[in-house]
């Protein structure tokens, strides 16, 4: 599982995972809980609870995902009692619940579709301006296309076919459209497949067959320890400390048996990488050594080009006055130690996903602890159903994460 750029997709009983591998290294991973999908990038018809004009901000209510924070512009006019449509864009974390904007949008790697909008709007943090015949063809086809619009986004000057972008992503949207139900769901993206081709168009993605289970597996682990241990050894002798709290997210840079030279040749790529693979979110404060203005400045020009390659459009603010460099991400989706905390799920999967793989296996029993068997036979009851035997479990106070007990016949 190695060589070049590919995404490899696994689906398993309540379940689906994929990775984004560089050259065999993780750069970005993908989990779906299919008894607690993640919503991000739907839309939906919203009840609009409470409007706060001074913080620009309204509370609302969602069938199947509860209470909602609405992000507001100048231009909305929410009502308290009447409905609005909102796209979901971030999960819920700490305290937090799901957060939203007003209004239909589908985002991707270069620019926001705007059903109901119209024309070409740029981002005022733009980079630079897409090449003259690029932007050409994108202005051919969204004139071609009525009843949508577009927001380029920062990079969006790199891309050399934004008028393809802009068609696959309006096909996204009307492959993805619902009617209003019970639910009130307007648009739903998508199983990780569909999801993962709006954000990352020009990669293949491979489907994980039983053969390639256990190289995926490892794989996994691989990226799950990078993404949960605070300490991140760096090329040249360095290290990279990452502690989120509550506010931001703190890294911290330490030579420690290298120079300060192979430092900062290293850490650009380094914190972007991780910030990625991690889905990090929200302020983000790197403490950089001091350093002459000059390689402050190849530092600060080498973190942007590793940046620019996060399809969330990580931005760094500047230095503050005490010489923190501070970067902003949009939250989005949960990122692996939010998953990797739920051991209860997580271990039942694992142990249904090593039941599907070995179909020999004509009574699997399963022994686990009694929360992991109430687990199973509530939210996770459709993941133990969708196996195409009957798993027998053996309860006991004393065992440890599900395990397979019962050999091949």
């Amino acid at each position: 599982m190695s060589g070049g750029a590919r995404i490899l997709i696994e689906t398993s009983p309540g379940q689906s995972r994929a990775l984004h591998l560089i050259d065999g290294l993780a750069i970005e991973a993908w989990y779906d809980f299919h008894h607690d999908p993640d919503l991000t990038g739907s839309v939906h018809r919203a009840r609009i609870d409470r409007v706060f004009p001074a913080q620009n901000r309204a509370t609302a209510t969602l069938e199947g995902a509860g209470a909602v924070s609405v992000r507001m512009t100048r231009h909305d006019r929410l009502v308290a009692g009447e409905t609005a449509t909102v796209t979901l864009v971030a999960a819920p974390r700490e305290a937090k619940p799901w957060q939203a904007v007003t209004g239909a949008r589908l985002a991707g790697r270069n620019m926001v579709l705007l059903p109901g909008g119209e024309g070409i709007a740029t981002s005022q943090r733009m980079t630079q301006p897409p090449a003259a015949p690029t932007m050409d063809a994108l202005q051919s086809m969204i004139g071609g296309t009525p009843g949508f619009g577009v927001i380029l986004r920062r990079h969006a000057g790199a891309s050399q076919d934004l008028a393809g972008e802009a068609a696959a992503l309006v096909a996204a949207w009307q492959a993805g459209l619902r009617d209003v139900d019970g639910t009130g769901c307007l648009f739903d993206p998508g199983g990780l497949a569909a999801r993962i081709a709006v954000q990352e168009p020009y990669v293949s993605c491979d489907l994980v067959g039983p053969g390639e289970a256990g190289d995926f597996d490892a794989l996994w682990d691989i990226m799950i320890d990078a993404t949960t241990r605070p300490d991140i050894p760096l090329a040249g002798g360095g290290v990279m400390w990452v502690e989120p709290t509550r506010a931001l997210t703190a890294i911290d840079l330490d030579s420690g048996n290298g120079d300060l030279a192979g430092l900062f040749s290293a850490a650009p790529d380094a914190i972007a990488h991780q910030l990625r693979l991690r889905q990090t979110g929200g302020l983000v404060a790197v403490d950089v050594p001091r350093a002459s203005p000059a390689a402050g400045r190849e530092f600060d020009e080498a973190l942007d080009r590793a940046l620019a390659r996060d399809s969330r459009s990580p931005e760094r603010m500047g230095r503050s006055r005490g010489g923190v460099t501070e970067i902003r991400i949009a939250h989005g989706r949960p990122g692996p130690a939010m998953w990797a905390a739920d051991r209860v799920a997580v271990d039942a999967l694992a142990a249904l996903r090593a039941i599907s793989l070995r179909p020999q296996l004509a009574s699997p029993r399963l022994e686990c602890r009694p929360d992991t068997a109430d687990w199973l036979r509530g939210p996770g009851a459709g993941a133990l159903a969708s196996l195409d035997r009957k798993v027998e479990l053996v309860v006991s106070s004393e065992a440890g994460p599900a395990t397979l007990i019962e050999a091949p016949r």
